[in-house]
């Protein structure tokens, strides 16, 4: 099992705050002035990964399924568990592991979908990087402790044969300031996934790896338990829906390139449609929750955390809003 570096002191601050605010504001949903009910949802990174909710909102699929939808990109992991605490939104969808240090914590989360069962990440080197070999000693930016960007670090130098020590991780808060680090010399490596990163390859940058053929809990959708026992319905909506984006994602390329450039602001036809076929090889094709990709967050959270992962995970998967049970 790969472990990962140790969760940031901002992630423990905000498991802290989420397990203080923890059942507030859940309350049974009431449908708005049009019928349909009202979901926020929120997720961490700015990037193609989260095509199933551009879609979603843009082309209709929610309401069709009764909801209205509105979705808000937090600015990085630490974020997504107080958020959900406090009910500014009702499903978080982010690192899973994330989510898993956040129940060993005390939080009563249980996870609902998932669209990314695999590592969504590039890494682009500068012009003088041509191995791995040549990232001993330098610096590689990541957005933020507690990524996907900060576990895959470690698991890719880890099958390169190097340790995270190997390297200066340099942590900068965003995915638009990595992109200029890495332009500006001031890093030498970056871990992001498409289409942001790439737009580096037009000032010299290289790709140097990618990693959509390493399982890893990603897009793991996750609600309080209190939301989800008072709103099974609005979370059965949502399954349906999410069910129907998955499918819309594979099936409407050029749709998908416009919301794609729409939500990550990279106005290039040629990288969105780089970007999505990139992630036709991450998007799962059903939101079907994989306990193995689960028993494999709750392992990572533990070691980081120092406190014991279930046996069982069960307990955390509701796998019943498929069947709408």
């Amino acid at each position: 099992m790969r472990m990962k570096t140790c969760l940031s002191a901002a992630v423990a601050v905000g498991l802290a705050l989420s397990l203080a605010a923890c059942g507030r504001g859940a309350t049974k949903v009431k449908a708005d002035a049009n019928g349909l009910l009202p979901l926020k949802i929120g997720y961490t990174a700015p990037g193609a990964g989260y095509s199933d909710l551009y879609d979603g909102v843009e082309y209709g699929i929610f309401k069709k399924h009764g909801l209205n939808v509105t979705i808000t990109r937090l600015n990085d992991s630490s974020q997504l568990v107080p958020a959900l605490a406090s009910n500014s939104v009702q499903i978080g969808v982010g690192v899973g592991a994330d989510t898993a240090a956040a129940i060993l914590h005390g939080s009563d989360l249980h996870f609902i979908a998932m669209s990314e069962p695999h590592y969504n990440l590039e890494m682009w080197a500068a012009a003088d990087i041509k191995t791995f070999a040549d990232l001993k000693g330098k610096k590689v930016g990541l957005t933020s402790p507690g990524s996907q960007g900060d576990f895959g670090l470690t698991d890719l130098l880890e099958s390169k044969g190097m340790k995270r020590t190997d390297v200066q991780s340099t942590f900068l808060k965003g995915v638009p300031a990595e992109v200029a680090a890495l332009e500006s010399g001031a890093v030498s490596a970056i871990l992001t996934q498409p289409p942001q990163g790439t737009q580096t390859r037009e000032k010299g940058a290289h790709r140097l790896a990618e990693m959509s053929g390493l399982d890893f809990p990603l897009g793991s959708y996750a609600v309080e338990g209190a939301y989800l026992q008072k709103n099974r319905q609005v979370l059965q909506k949502f399954y349906a829906a999410e069910a129907e984006s998955l499918q819309y994602v594979r099936t409407h390329k050029k749709e998908t390139s416009a919301v794609i450039q729409k939500y990550t602001g990279v106005q290039s036809q040629e990288l969105s449609d780089y970007a999505y076929d990139f992630f036709l090889n991450v998007w799962q094709r059903t939101p079907a929750v994989d306990p193995k990709l689960i028993q494999q967050a709750f392992a990572e959270a533990a070691k980081n955390t120092h406190l014991k992962a279930p046996s069982d995970v069960s307990k955390y998967i509701d796998s019943g809003l498929a069947s709408g049970a």
